[in-house]
């Protein structure tokens, strides 16, 4: 493979990235194969060293897009960046994808006994209203200001444990491309 042709390859997979990053990208490239030929290479010697542009690619797109969901935290910058590691090894598919998925089902069903508990006492002044005797109205109050107490705490710990899920999994993607990089 050719200088021309492991540059037009890599360029058209990099098609993903802003134009700014790719053509660094390239360039950073290019200046391995000028000083690889100055040391007396031949473009084919460097194309093979620096290995498939398809995996490079992966390689390079898994990257940026872990660095784009640690700058700027957002579902679908974390989805992006998910897809783009697990294209890179079959490990990941089988072993790291189930446990993700069970772990957010987990955390959905938490975010919605919070929710449960925060709305429901709503839901039963609602339905039964203000009740005549004293003694009821004090248990009804304390049980949905307990139901509300429960619920905000619950909340409070779940976007913190979210949160924490979230920074462990960025630096279990970085270590996964260093990994497949072989660093």
């Amino acid at each position: 493979m050719t200088r021309r042709e492991f540059m037009d390859e890599l360029g058209l997979l990099l098609g993903g990235l802003p134009d700014k990053e790719r053509l660094d990208i390239l360039a950073d490239y290019t200046e391995h194969f000028l000083m690889g030929m100055k040391q007396g290479k031949t473009e084919q010697e460097i194309a093979e060293s620096l290995g498939s542009p398809r995996l490079l690619a992966r390689e390079l797109l898994a990257g940026y897009r872990i660095d784009q969901a640690e700058s700027n935290a957002s579902v679908g910058n974390m989805t992006r960046a998910i897809i783009a590691t697990i294209s890179l090894g079959f490990f990941n598919v089988i072993f790291v994808l189930g446990p993700l998925m069970g772990l957010i089902g987990i955390l959905m069903a938490f975010y919605a006994v919070t929710l449960s508990l925060l709305v429901a006492p709503f839901g039963v002044y609602l339905q039964y209203g203000v009740p005549a005797p004293s003694h009821e109205r004090l248990l009804l109050l304390f049980g949905c200001l307990t139901s509300i107490g429960l619920g905000g705490m619950l909340g409070v710990g779940l976007l913190r444990l979210t949160k924490w899920l979230y920074r462990q999994f960025l630096r279990y993607l970085q270590f996964n491309v260093q990994l497949i990089r072989g660093k």
